[in-house]
């Protein structure tokens, strides 16, 4: 976001670039609104689940001698224990995969499904909000597949580099071997028609 707004301050890219810039990262992003209902979701949910095993335990005293009623009463409660382990594993996803998320669009993927199915899922782990072994992953695969990836070339503050139309940069100098190379063809063209 910084590179976009210096470029915009230099005239090296337009309002309407930087929005558009601007709009393809934000894509990817989960409106913050969004984000608190799950979170007033999950909340709630989980203290609906408190609530069930607060009166299925309830239930089980009163129902002291009835075998029936205790068996389902069992029953009842190891569904809530499985409900709740499910819904525990489907939260940690969630968070995982919201985690992955985020952490492809800060490196820039082009394609986050191509690069994520690149990546071994089973070397990651979600600790303390952040993806442990991604790291190593990703600066892999950027070092052997970096066209999936946005990367802000930088420019060659030595004059090394290639040929660079339209700058002069790599272009051949006048009387070096460009031009005469350029005039050996051009007397063997005029050779080949008869001329001199």
């Amino acid at each position: 976001m910084k590179e976009l707004l210096e470029a915009l301050a230099k005239g090296d890219k337009s309002v309407d670039e930087v929005l558009q810039a601007i709009e393809t990262e934000n894509k990817n992003m989960v409106p913050r609104s969004r984000l608190n209902d799950k979170n007033n979701e999950i909340k709630d949910l989980k203290e609906q689940l408190g609530d069930r095993d607060t009166q299925l335990a309830d239930l089980k005293t009163k129902a002291v001698g009835n075998d029936d009623l205790q068996k389902q009463i069992q029953d009842l409660q190891a569904a809530n224990q499985a409900a709740t382990s499910e819904y525990e594993a489907k939260l940690t996803k969630q968070a995982y995969d919201f985690a992955l998320d985020k952490e492809l669009l800060v490196a820039k993927a082009r394609n986050p499904v191509a690069v994520k199915a690149l990546l071994n899922p089973e070397l990651i782990k979600l600790e303390d909000g952040k993806l442990l072994g991604l790291s190593e992953q990703l600066s892999k695969i950027q070092e052997s597949d970096s066209y999936l990836f946005d990367t802000v070339q930088q420019q060659d503050p030595g004059g090394s580099g290639g040929y660079n139309p339209g700058s002069g940069k790599g272009n051949p100098e006048p009387g070096n071997s460009g031009d005469e190379g350029y005039e050996a063809a051009q007397a063997a063209v005029r050779k080949l028609m008869g001329r001199k």
